[in-house]
């Protein structure tokens, strides 16, 4: 009787598993892939995790939630986010989990990201990008001035004054001058420089109206203020360049691009009780706050 009981359930088993098997044999395994599915709501506190301090302000971290939200909104609609796009992404962010901290900061993200849920940055009923920095030179840029485009018009420039005693606002930068030619020689093969020091040979031409440097040569090169930045791995493009001591300094106001909400100035704002809406009425004055049905 056990014999047969055991027969009658190895058949029933093959049986169940056939067409599974002959899947994979007409169509190969990856067809058995399983793909994590995610969405906005899930994976924010991950993104938010590695966007802003943990210890800022509960209602600051509800204005990174919403920010974060519209520019991953954007990208969903730009790039369509296939199943391998989001498991991407969640390699990316997953980075943090490590930790310490970790997930008592996820918690609080999490949170911040449930109290908006659904609300993004509109400008001219259109969803616009969640455009942020650590910290401002002592004023946000107008994102007009930088990129010269219309659809950047709600990129003004506001006072951030406080942001002036943040910790970071004023750093120094040093390079000796064998280094400084070989790094921009590295990234400009066709760089041609004169016999005299680098620096002499670094003229910004022109700053925006708060500070930062929106182009200059470098050699026989033009480059952007913030390409330049990146290259040299400075905090901010609004800086000064002094040599001393057979080096070159390049002094740093802020840290970022400028552009859109300080964060540190959205935390001082926080601290002294205003509400997440506030902070971004604040920073974005052309821009509301709201649910993309609403």
């Amino acid at each position: 009787m056990k014999e047969k009981l055991r027969m009658i359930l190895a058949v029933t088993g093959i049986f169940l598993l056939l067409p599974l098997l002959l899947t994979v044999f007409l169509s190969g395994r990856e067809v058995l892939r399983i793909k994590k599915q995610w969405n906005m709501e899930s994976i924010l506190p991950m993104m938010m995790c590695r966007e802003i301090p943990w210890e800022y302000e509960e209602e600051m971290k509800k204005v990174q939630a919403v920010l974060t939200r519209s520019s991953l909104y954007l990208r969903i609609e730009e790039t369509g986010m296939d199943g391998e796009d989001w498991e991407k992404l969640w390699r990316e962010v997953k980075a943090a989990q490590h930790q310490k901290g970790y997930q008592q900061a996820y918690r609080s993200m999490e949170a911040a990201a449930k109290d908006t849920e659904g609300e993004m940055l509109f400008y001219r009923s259109k969803v616009c990008e969640g455009v942020f920095h650590r910290i401002s030179s002592g004023a946000t840029r107008d994102g007009l001035e930088v990129f010269g485009k219309m659809e950047k018009g709600y990129l003004l420039s506001v006072d951030s004054n406080w942001d002036m005693y943040g910790e970071g606002y004023l750093s120094g930068h040093y390079f000796s001058e064998e280094a400084l030619r070989k790094q921009l020689e590295k990234a400009y093969p066709g760089l041609v420089f004169t016999e005299e020091s680098p620096e002499k040979q670094i003229n910004m031409h022109k700053r925006d109206k708060v500070g930062h440097i929106l182009s200059l040569t470098v050699g026989n090169e033009t480059i952007s203020g913030e390409e330049f930045r990146k290259l040299l791995e400075l905090p901010s493009s609004n800086f000064t360049m002094q040599a001393a001591d057979g080096k070159i300094r390049f002094l740093c106001k802020g840290q970022g691009h400028g552009l859109g909400l300080s964060q540190y100035g959205g935390n001082v704002l926080a601290k002294e009780g205003k509400s997440y809406r506030e902070i971004l009425r604040y920073y974005f004055p052309e821009c509301e706050v709201k649910k993309e049905d609403s």
